[in-house]
């Protein structure tokens, strides 16, 4: 279920949010607001995935890791042996690097209406910058067991992100031009 009281709690809290917000605004821009709450479930999703176990008290021996060449996973895929253990476990872990930040791309899109790109790629590899960064301060203070801060999971994850964006613009593009709301005249 959950990793850490963090994503625990916080899906009480978002729970309990969802219940005053509709008590409060009933059925009004409730299409929006549905979007809105399963965003924040999301983001509570990622922090559960990325935080990993919380550990009180603190382990007292950790170290910080960091991989910070470039497209690394390119090279341990080809480096392993097809089939192997190693080799699986590069594929899944690369694709859901590139997986994770693409609901982020779709978010930004729809519930932001973000429509530069730049911006888009600001936001995603901020994002992806910040995850990369937490796990590393819990690592640091021991609170996680040791994380790697990753070049290649920033790339992916801003990669998958911006993939996402795009085709959800595109599909939006194409709703309105051959979908366009008619007025019904009375």
């Amino acid at each position: 279920m959950f990793n850490s009281i963090i994503t625990f709690g916080g899906a009480y809290a978002v729970i309990l949010f969802i219940i005053i917000d509709f008590i409060r605004y009933r059925s009004k821009n409730l299409f929006k607001r549905a979007i809105l709450y399963s965003f924040l479930f999301y983001l509570l999703f990622v922090a559960d995935r990325t935080i990993g176990y919380l550990f009180f008290p603190p382990f007292e021996d950790t170290y910080l890791s960091f991989q910070l060449i470039p497209f690394y996973f390119v090279r341990d895929i080809l480096f392993f042996e097809v089939g192997s253990w190693y080799f699986w476990n590069t594929i899944k872990l690369s694709f859901y690097n590139l997986i994770m930040l693409a609901p982020l791309g779709v978010y930004l899109s729809l519930l932001f209406d973000v429509r530069s790109m730049k911006k888009a790629v600001l936001i995603i590899f901020s994002v992806s910058f910040f995850i990369e960064v937490y796990q590393l301060v819990f690592t640091y203070f021991g609170l996680t067991l040791t994380r790697t801060f990753n070049v290649d999971d920033l790339i992916l994850n801003t990669l998958g992100g911006v993939i996402a964006f795009i085709i959800f613009r595109k599909i939006k593009q194409y709703y309105h031009l051959y979908f366009k709301p008619t007025k019904v005249q009375s």
